[in-house]
Order: C-alpha cells, then structure tokens, then sequence
C-alpha cells in the first residue's frame, strides 16, 4: 500500500505531452516533470494480454536500483518507476532525436561520422564494463541519433538492461542478438560488442545481416554472412581498418572478439585519423516549456479519456492533465485581443517649430550682447585717444602754392595745429 502511494505521489509529477512510438511492450510517450520543466520519456508498460513480448514488472522493480546508476552523456538514465495498480510505467532521461532504423533509413552517414558514432558507442558500453552491468540489447531501435549544436552526430542509447526483464525477445532484437545468447546463455560484453557492431552496420548500409522469423533461420543468415566483403561492396568509402574492425567485433565466436569494451576502443582510436581526439559532450535537450501539439484532441462531454502514463484510467475530478498548448498563432491572437495602445499625442506643426527656435535664438543673443557690449564700450575711448596721440605726433608738410592759391593757403595755415616747440635751430 506505501509502495501504491509514493508512486501515485511520483506520478503526479511527470506529465505526458504526446507519444512518439508504440514499442513491442510499451507505449513511449514525450512527457514534462512539472516542478522543473524539462523534457523525459514516458515508457507505460502493455499489459500482457496487449503484448506476445510483455516486460515482467517485479523483475523490472528489482532491476530498478542498479539501472538508476547508469549516468553517462551517451546513456538514457532511468529516473524513476510509477508502479501502480492500473499503470506501469518507466521515467528516464530524454534526448529529442531519431532511432537507429528511422536515421539509416533517411541518411548515410560519411565515414567520419559513422566512426564518431562508433566512438560514442563504446564510451556508453564501457560505462556497463566498469559497472558490471551490460545491456544486453544495443539494437539499432535503442540508439537514439541527433545532430548536435555544437558540430558532428550525437549518440544515445536507452533501455539499458530493460531485455533482462523480458520473458520473449521481439523480431528486432534476435536479429541482432549474439549467437551465444540464442543458445541461452546471459548478457555479456562480448555479446553486447556483437549486437553493437550489427547497430553500426545497420546504420552504414540501412540493412540487416539476419532477418529470419526463426532463430535457426538467423544463425543460418549469420553463418553465410562476411561483414568485411559485404561492407566493401555496399560502402567502398569506408577505409579498410574501419570495415576489419566491424569484422572482428561480428565474429560469431565469443573468444575471437575483442576481451573487453576498453580493448576495442583501443583499436578504434588507433585506426582514427592523426589528430583525432574525443571530447565529451553534455547530451543535447528540449528547453523547459517548448511548446508542443497536445497529446490527445479535445473530447466531447461524456467521452471517455484516453489512458494516461502514470495516472489511472478514471482520474478523479482536480487530478493533473496535461496542460493546453497554445498553436502556432497564439501570439498573433492574443495582438489581436489586446486593447489598442492610447493614441499618440499631436505632432507639432514645422512653423511652430521654426518660431520657437528664433525665440530661442533671439534670447541667446540677448544673454550674450548684456555681457558683452559693457566690453566694447570700455574698449571705444581707447581707441579714440590714441588717434588723437598719433595725429599730433604726424608733422604738418608744406607744399608750395601758386599766388592765386595764397589766400587759401593762408586759412588752411590758420586752420593747422601749431608745430610743438622745439631747442633745435634751423639754419
């Protein structure tokens, strides 16, 4: 009963927003945790008479604490179960992107970036080895591939550990699955190595080596296959140490593979190019409240609700639903419904303008002038007295007349200033 409540407390906190893919034992769907934001991935587990591949829930319950230690950039960690009595469901982390088969069914990637994605790979296997904990079905469908912002492909696998908990394997998974796991035995590294390296190849070719429906039928197609031959046909711009290095994790006997995930990438980065280095990148994400289509149509009164992930079937009344999504128009409707903005004053007419800034003008010169013109008439008598002194200073010169002009000679001698004495004698 405490284990009911704490999951029905859980389940209130993370909220699914629309599905994205329907499994071969859940329903995935794209969901939010409501005190944070951000995005996770809701896997609501089939019930087994909805599923021929039913994922066995106290085996996944006990699976849960050693899967919730799996924290890598390149691995889809497991937050949280919501076991409850009407829904199972599985929380983890989410990376916005495509699958193994819907990427190579859309793209080719160059060689360059199928050996990044390999690198990549082997970094989120490697967290298995040092935690003793593998896989167990890196099939192409677990590798989730996006295009990071900072440059290059981005790799993520998810699921890990989920096919220990299955008690029949789907189509997908025995076509990639290792030839020692058909016979019975467990998960292994080397047998993660081989389903690993059939993901690459089905990435680089949009192939499969096995497709049987039965497991004879696909160690017989494993058997006949040659993956170095096959490679050098269907992608001759793969260089030789890529295509060998895909060989040798193909090899159908345990021994003849690489001993450990760390061995073989070891090979792989030798084979690189000179001046390759690995730098780890943080995984790509949704920001917090993006938008996004509502997961179901709106439903007439008395219709019934479609199952969510995480709640029961017939929510209580107040019980958290998904919240509206505004379309795409929202921002030009709600412009719309909006009051208009106050109206803007009048502009002043350009004569008013050109009268205001005269008076302006006018004042400035006033201001100055009051300050100014006491200077300039200080300055006036100066100027007179020192024509004066130089007039006297400048001696009169005499120039000889005619008798008729005697007379006006006379008056203009009169009319002279007198030369100032002097003690000089004139001979």
């Amino acid at each position: 009963m405490l284990v009911e409540i704490v999951a029905k407390m859980y389940a209130d906190h993370f909220q699914p927003e629309k599905i994205i893919a329907a499994g071969p034992s859940a329903k995935v769907y794209r969901g939010v945790e409501t005190m944070t934001g951000r995005k996770v991935l809701i896997k609501a587990l089939m019930e087994e008479h909805e599923t021929a591949h039913p994922l066995d829930r106290e085996r996944l319950q006990l699976l849960a604490p050693s899967l919730m230690q799996m924290r890598h950039p390149h691995i889809a960690g497991l937050i949280t179960l919501l076991p409850t009595e009407e829904e199972f469901a599985l929380v983890s982390e989410f990376m916005p992107g495509m699958n193994g088969r819907n990427f190579a069914a859309e793209h080719q990637p160059s060689p360059a970036d199928l050996r990044a994605l390999a690198v990549q790979l082997m970094h989120a296997l490697l967290v298995g080895e040092h935690l003793r904990q593998p896989h167990g079905d890196p099939k192409p469908s677990n590798l989730i591939i996006t295009d990071h912002p900072g440059g290059g492909l981005f790799l993520q696998v998810q699921d890990w550990g989920l096919s220990l908990a299955r008690r029949t394997q789907p189509p997908e998974t025995l076509w990639f699955r290792a030839p020692e796991l058909h016979a019975g035995g467990a998960p292994t590294t080397q047998s993660d190595l081989f389903t690993a390296a059939g993901s690459l190849f089905c990435i680089a070719t949009n192939t499969a080596p096995a497709q049987g429906t039965r497991v004879e039928e696909i160690l017989r197609d494993w058997q006949a296959f040659n993956a170095g031959h096959v490679l050098s046909h269907m992608r001759p711009d793969l260089d030789p140490p890529l295509r060998d290095w895909l060989a040798w994790l193909l090899n159908l006997a345990p021994q003849q593979r690489p001993h450990s995930v760390a061995q073989a990438l070891d090979v792989l980065m030798l084979s690189m190019h000179t001046g390759y280095a690995y730098l780890p990148q943080q995984a790509p994400v949704m920001a917090p409240g993006t938008q996004t289509m509502p997961l179901v149509a709106a439903v007439a009164p008395g219709a019934a609700m479609p199952v969510q992930s995480g709640a029961p079937a017939s929510a209580p009344p107040g019980a958290p639903q998904p919240k509206p999504v505004l379309p795409k128009s929202a921002p030009a409707i709600a412009a719309a419904a909006a009051p208009p903005p106050p109206a803007a004053a009048p502009k002043k007419s350009s004569g008013s303008r050109v009268m205001i800034a005269v008076v302006l003008n006018l004042a400035a010169l006033t201001v100055i002038g009051f300050f100014v013109w006491p200077i300039i008439q200080k300055s006036i008598p100066s100027v007179e007295i020192s024509t004066a002194v130089s007039s006297e200073k400048t001696p009169t010169i005499a120039i000889p007349l005619g008798k008729a002009d005697s007379t006006k000679a006379a008056v203009t001698a009169a009319t002279q200033p007198k030369p100032a004495a002097t003690d000089a004698k004139v001979h």
